[in-house]
């Protein structure tokens, strides 16, 4: 069960109004839902000819079973009593619920029971019916059904229709229609030089096919699913989403089918073989706010984004509104409180994504790169005739490596250094920077001492779909910087916010799987007035003491978004006692001057971890490349044959020229921009129906479901991509 099942809501379509709205839904149904429906709510019983009574009734009325309605006999029905005694006993809407009803009030429901009480269906779920065409006096007028329609209404009401417009006219109606355009002079005298009686069809396909038509149009889907280039709230800041607009206006363009246009844009990330263009078409529901305000909590602005998507769903595609349901059982539609939390779970195992996407032309660009970074490629392998015993020796010697046991830091975080970010436990003892994202702040966090004895401390910046690009970073790259790395010990009573009493635990010598090239900061992250003199590079730089310089894992834009990790060896062990605990402050200041703008370049997800080894690692690898190395030679795929090689060939020194050539040939390899998707979660969140619509307040479990007023679900198994 996922977001693939969602879908089969489109199939409900909300049925046209036929004719005029009953009495009851006009005067009757606003005077239940004000003094009647906050205690016995539309559920799917009230919404039958019987008002349910419920335990503010007295026991007289339920032993005598009187009914609260009985059609056609106002006298004989149990709410005509209520609504009319003085008894504040018997008296409905009781005296702390609210007013007694007026005597018109009274009158218009006495009225509608003698009526016979008639409970319409609402006229939106009502089935359509085809209607007969009428008969008109002049049938040559018409030249489709619609016509007729309108011409017998014509006739109804005395009227007839004006004369057909002029050519100009028709033509330029035609262009504001269809593509928001007025004809220029040349379409004009084209129009007028055609005599031929199809010149109008003609027009029509021409403008059908014109690039401007799918601009024109998907205009108003853009307006229903929000569409806007900023994150709104206070901070508003820009936000790169054009690529979603673009799939929209291409969608009509190539007269996509409906149901693929929605299926794909609430699920396309879920389809078989979904590549950019699917995942892009997510973004329909990502145009929600997003707050990145100080301070905010980020859970509750995702249940604020959740509860818009849902609400996205119902008018853009259902046709009705769910909001009502946040907080209670719906008081005009058939949707119950809960029911609400069953489409809600459809959405609630997604990631807040920002994957990166590249413009036709830059894909191009990207194969050509690609095609020369593996010519060469080849011709490391034809210098290197032996490669493949090279390259397997080289594996033996890091399957040497010391592999030390790492204790992962449960962190308590000072938020008076945060900047109001927050930092959140994913469980597996790492942390995720989420909220506001200060441009340079210098976080410290303290934990107790899992061992003793600290020969090591390790971080590990790893990737995560909340990230944009996946990380490991915060940075519009999904980069990061990190100024310096301290470790510290103090007593259990240190305050944190008296950081210089805890006693600084020197480090010897730093190793990391990544280590860019010396260079000044991007213009991306400006200083305030003058020159940027800031500068990144290789981890030595996170140890220098020098918050001007730092380690940064941006090395280009095809392997910047990968975890990475470093290991910082101490020149003594740490001895920590049983009154100390240990204290890590991470500085950085590799951001730019306004956070407003995007400008900042935080560590995103990272765990910190300590070990008690004497032998450490001589040198690191990445991760990804040790996940290759641990398969068997024979079972290996060709990428994973690949990534080994592509490091490998980095640590021969004869290489480096090729090295050279082929690194320049990556970091030539088009940025592309980012676009919000929605990608789904591997461990699945579990939803509440959460009480008065309040993300603090949940209460029983609910499964993903369909309202019961739509068809029966069909579920069937999607296949595995």
């Amino acid at each position: 069960m996922n977001r693939v099942i969602l879908i089969s809501l489109v199939a409900f379509i909300a049925a046209s109004a036929q004719g005029e709205e009953s009495v009851f839904d006009l005067r009757i149904r606003p005077i239940l839902s004000e003094a009647c429906f906050q205690c016995h709510g539309p559920d799917a019983e009230s919404r039958k000819a019987d008002l349910q009574l419920d335990n503010r009734e007295s026991a007289t009325a339920m032993k005598d079973d009187h009914a609260a309605i009985v059609p056609g006999d106002p006298d004989a029905s149990e709410i005509i009593r209520r609504i009319t005694t003085d008894d504040p006993n018997d008296r409905m809407p009781p005296p702390d619920v609210g007013e007694k009803l007026n005597a018109e009030d009274v009158e218009l429901i006495r009225q509608w029971i003698a009526d016979g009480a008639a409970w319409p269906e609402h006229w939106a779920f009502v089935t359509p019916e085809r209607s007969a065409i009428p008969e008109i006096s002049d049938p040559k007028w018409a030249r489709n059904p619609i016509d007729n329609f309108v011409a017998a209404r014509f006739e109804e009401e005395g009227m007839s229709a004006s004369p057909e417009a002029d050519k100009i006219t028709l033509l330029r109606r035609l262009h504001l229609d269809l593509i928001g355009l007025p004809p220029t002079i040349e379409e004009i005298d084209a129009a007028m030089a055609d005599d031929d009686a199809g010149w109008y069809e003609r027009a029509v396909e021409r403008l059908l096919d014109s690039p401007h038509y799918g601009e024109r149009w998907a205009r108003h889907w853009l307006d229903a699913a929000q569409y806007a280039d900023s994150d709104g709230f206070e901070k508003d800041k820009p936000r790169d989403v054009w690529a979603w607009r673009n799939w929209v206006i291409n969608a009509f363009n190539d007269d996509m089918a409906y149901d693929e246009f929605v299926i794909t844009q609430i699920a396309g990330d879920l389809l078989p073989n979904a590549g950019q263009d699917e995942r892009v078409a997510t973004g329909f529901l990502r145009n929600s706010m997003v707050n990145e305000e100080g301070g905010i909590h980020p859970e509750q602005f995702r249940m604020e984004a959740m509860f818009n998507r849902v609400d996205l769903i119902g008018r853009a595609v259902l046709g009705l509104t769910l909001q009502c349901a946040q907080c209670h059982t719906h008081k005009y539609d058939p949707l119950t409180h809960t029911e609400y939390y069953s489409i809600f779970a459809f959405l609630n195992n997604s990631h807040e994504a920002m994957m990166t996407v590249h413009s036709d032309e830059e894909r191009a660009e990207a194969d050509i790169l690609s095609a020369l970074i593996r010519g060469v490629e080849r011709d490391i392998k034809e210098e290197v005739p032996d490669w493949r015993e090279r390259m397997a020796a080289w594996e033996s010697e890091v399957k040497k490596l010391a592999k030390p046991e790492w204790h992962a830091l449960e962190f308590e975080f000072d938020d008076s250094s945060a900047g109001g970010q927050r930092c959140l436990p994913q469980g597996d003892g790492s942390y995720l920077a989420q909220g506001y994202a200060p441009t340079r702040h210098a976080p410290k966090m303290t934990a107790n001492a899992p061992i003793k004895k600290i020969t090591a401390a390790k971080i590990e910046l790893l990737t995560d779909p909340n990230l944009p690009r996946n990380g490991p970073g915060r940075s519009i790259y999904g980069s990061s910087a990190l100024s310096e790395f301290e470790f510290n010990v103090g007593g259990v009573e240190t305050d944190i916010a008296k950081y210089g009493d805890y006693k600084r635990v020197p480090i010897e010598s730093a190793i990391a799987d990544v280590n860019p090239e010396e260079r000044l900061l991007g213009e991306e992250y400006p200083e305030r007035g003058k020159p940027n003199t800031r500068v990144t590079g290789g981890i030595s730089l996170a140890i220098d003491g020098k918050n001007e310089t730092a380690w940064s894992t941006d090395i280009d834009p095809v392997n910047r978004n990968q975890p990475r990790y470093a290991i910082f060896k101490f020149k003594e062990a740490a001895a920590i006692a049983d009154d100390q605990i240990i204290a890590v402050r991470l500085p950085q200041m590799h951001g730019g001057y306004n956070s407003d703008d995007n400008q900042n370049n935080n560590l995103g997800r990272f765990r910190i971890s300590v070990t008690d080894a004497e032998e450490l690692p001589k040198f690191a690898v990445p991760t990804r490349v040790q996940e290759a190395i641990a398969v068997d030679p024979a079972q290996r795929t060709p990428e994973q044959e690949h990534i080994i090689f592509s490091h490998w060939r980095t640590t021969v020194p004869k290489l480096a020229n090729q090295n050279q050539r082929i690194a320049a040939l990556y970091r030539a390899h088009p940025q592309g921009t980012t676009q919000l998707v929605l990608q789904e979660r591997d461990t699945p969140r579990t939803t509440h129906r959460l009480d008065r619509g309040d993300y603090l307040s949940p209460k029983e479990t609910v499964s993903m479901d369909t309202p019961k007023f739509l068809h029966p679900l069909e579920v069937r198994e999607v296949p595995k991509r």
